[in-house]
């Protein structure tokens, strides 16, 4: 990773821990605001989206992603991911979104793919990593989700688009709210996940990335075979690796078609799901997310 994006991580990361009253991902934008010190622009009129490569969304999500920036994410630019889309003025390159796969258990139909139905995955997809530069407008976080899932619409014939807030980082899913997207409440759907720090502290490990390591590479690179006959998560509790719960994230799903679509979807959510639009979250005065009941 760049050492000046390490640099920028670390003074936002204390920024966020000193005032959590603001996410972890503005106080990144203010870092790197304060840096480059490029005056704002005031209007996105002519603003365009359209798909990128993975190289040019690595020039905006490495840099100012708060995710992506983590040095103990081994998959910064997501997992799964199918379809770079750009946020473009006046031929530069303001804005990136990452759109990847989702997971969903077939014995079971569980997982976050699952939001319609099985019948319906293939047509779902979520926004694993999203950023803008600093300099851009106000608005115009709220105005590239809309118009990439439109778009990805039209290129790909996805219809069901899934986002999260992290409540770690302090997020009540500000974006979401502008773009008019369903909350769907924090965690529906699943159970606890588990994640694994290193004995040293210098790696993390995703639950995600234990349950999609199909082959066991990882366990298996130290020590682990399934001769122990002992679960792979114990074995980790047992070489000194820490168990940390990973707290539940606030959902977030957007339709995409014609009207009719639309509805029916949301119909299907409520009825073979349980999903229920909810009142947005709001922040706290300590920065804590107000849940709504």
């Amino acid at each position: 990773m760049n050492k000046d994006y390490q640099e920028a991580h670390k003074e936002a990361y204390q920024r966020f821990i000193n005032d959590p009253t603001k996410c972890y991902q503005r106080h990144i934008r203010e870092v790197w605001a304060k840096r480059e010190n490029r005056n704002p622009i005031e209007s996105l009129k002519g603003a365009q989206v359209r798909q990128i490569t993975r190289k040019e969304a690595e020039s905006i999500i490495l840099k100012y992603e708060w995710l992506a920036v983590n040095p103990l994410n081994k998959a910064p630019m997501g997992f799964g991911i199918k379809a770079y889309y750009g946020l473009f003025l006046n031929d530069e390159l303001l804005g990136a979104n990452c759109l990847g796969t989702v997971s969903i258990t077939k014995r079971t139909g569980s997982g976050s793919a699952n939001i319609c139905g099985v019948e319906t995955v293939e047509k779902t997809v979520s926004i694993a990593r999203g950023a803008c530069v600093p300099h851009a407008p106000k608005n115009a976080a709220s105005f590239f989700i809309t118009h990439t899932c439109r778009q990805a619409y039209k290129d790909f014939g996805w219809q069901i688009f899934v986002a999260y807030s992290d409540h770690d980082a302090g997020e009540i899913g500000t974006v979401y709210q502008a773009a008019n997207w369903y909350y769907l409440g924090v965690g529906p759907g699943s159970g606890k996940h588990y994640n694994y720090l290193s004995p040293d502290g210098k790696k993390l490990v995703k639950s995600y990335q234990l349950n999609h390591d199909k082959d066991k590479k990882f366990v298996k690179s130290l020590g682990w075979t399934e001769s122990l006959g002992v679960p792979m998560r114990q074995f980790l509790r047992s070489k000194g690796w820490t168990q940390i719960v990973e707290k539940p994230k606030g959902k977030w799903v957007w339709f995409e078609g014609t009207k009719e679509d639309r509805i029916k979807l949301l119909q299907l959510a409520k009825n073979l799901r349980g999903y229920k639009p909810l009142p947005y979250p709001k922040r706290g005065s300590n920065g804590e997310m107000d849940r709504p009941e």
